[in-house]
């Protein structure tokens, strides 16, 4: 008798633990403190964010050559900005291969650093030049390229192994108002690829 008295309460506290363990481990949204204390500000009413979207399969390959390019816009003398405010476009492709059929237009996002003085452009690297940014521009070398925002679309070249595009844009230098000082007048655009 006296074995089961000992035996029943130290079961019991076992499965209360383990109960609680089991408890701690659950998935779902974790719990909001709904008083943080005056020091946290006046709570108000407020309302809910739903976040939407889907995982798909439809997806081109970026091809090698264009997923880390660097596109060469030259050396160009301080003094030639005296009289122009933007150098000589370069021109660079990002083309996409193996594309399913059900993808029709492919375009890009560039984004990236913007200039302080003129939101449009690239800002360069602090430590070397100052005063120029870079202008991106679609193929036709007079639209420009918003920062942030969907490109132009181009179509898909059908084929039986995948389809194909290639995306055509320009870059250069071009003056955002403030003095230019001389220097590496380097930038770096990360892109996204759009498929429609």
């Amino acid at each position: 008798m006296n074995i089961k008295k000992r035996i029943l309460p130290v079961a019991l506290a076992g499965l209360m633990i383990s109960g609680t363990a089991l408890a701690a481990a659950t998935d779902g949204p974790s719990p909001i403190n709904p008083n943080p204390g005056t020091s946290a500000g006046t709570q108000g009413a407020g309302g809910e964010v739903k976040f939407t979207g889907e995982i798909t399969d439809v997806s081109c390959n970026v091809s090698t050559a264009s997923k880390n390019q660097t596109v060469d816009l030259g050396k160009w003398a301080k003094s030639y900005f005296e009289s122009r405010t933007e150098t000589t476009e370069t021109p660079f492709t990002i083309s996409v291969k193996d594309c399913p059929t059900s993808v029709k237009a492919v375009a890009v996002l560039f984004d990236g650093d913007k200039d302080s003085s003129d939101n449009t452009l690239l800002k360069v690297a602090s430590g070397g030049a100052t005063g120029v940014g870079i202008k991106l521009y679609e193929s036709d070398r007079h639209t420009p390229v918003s920062i942030g925002a969907i490109s132009k679309a181009v179509n898909v070249v059908a084929a039986t192994e995948g389809g194909s595009a290639d995306l055509n844009f320009f870059a250069s230098y071009k003056s955002d108002g403030a003095e230019i000082s001389v220097g590496k007048a380097n930038s770096v655009s990360n892109f996204v690829m759009v498929y429609n």
